[in-house]
């Protein structure tokens, strides 16, 4: 997924594409690991633009999957998006920061991740790894499959959306119960 610099006039371009899932590898490392399936192509819609020296793209990238909640343990499909605004340049601008170093003042060199900046070389942007990078952000830690989801009971196993039980509260908070039994000699 490449972007021409020398095309881009005045005007900027307009991106409308769909990327099969092998472009993002990444991707699918997730989906080998089990974290969840991807279904169908990652969509991206972009606008291109040149401000000087620098190309900026901004966006929205999409691809629809498939996780398990982290609560219940079922399948649900839901799409993972995430705007972006990536800002591509050839060389870094020459800025210099102060910082006070043990009372002193001292010159310090920002790195182009400092300043939110992305290095290219030659004549074509590649998206592929950005867009990526983007859309691993956007994926869920915990899936859930709705907010309201109540999750098993972590007695006898019921799920708690469909049935209830007769379980009694654990009296042990589970945030503690490796201290249930510690006791503390006096010495």
């Amino acid at each position: 997924m490449f972007i021409s610099v020398d095309e881009l006039k005045e005007a900027g371009l307009l991106l409308n594409l769909e990327e099969p899932l092998i472009a993002f590898p990444v991707l699918i490392e997730i989906a080998d690991s089990g974290s969840c399936q991807f279904v169908g192509p990652v969509t991206i819609q972009a606008k291109v633009f040149k401000i000087h020296e620098m190309v900026v793209v901004e966006g929205l990238a999409a691809v629809c999957a498939t996780f398990t909640c982290s609560r219940c343990l079922k399948e649900f499909e839901q799409s993972v998006s995430s705007d972006f605004v990536l800002t591509y340049c050839r060389e870094l601008p020459q800025v210099e920061v102060e910082v006070e170093v043990d009372g002193e003042e001292e010159g310090a060199e920002l790195s182009a991740d400092d300043m939110g900046l992305i290095l290219f070389d030659g004549q074509k942007i590649d998206l592929s790894e950005s867009i990526q990078e983007q859309l691993v952000m956007a994926l869920p830690s915990r899936p859930v499959c709705d907010e309201k989801c109540k999750g098993l009971c972590p007695q006898c196993g019921v799920d708690l959306d469909l049935a209830s039980c007769d379980c009694r509260p654990q009296a042990v908070s589970l945030k503690m119960a490796a201290l249930k039994d510690f006791k503390v000699k006096k010495t």
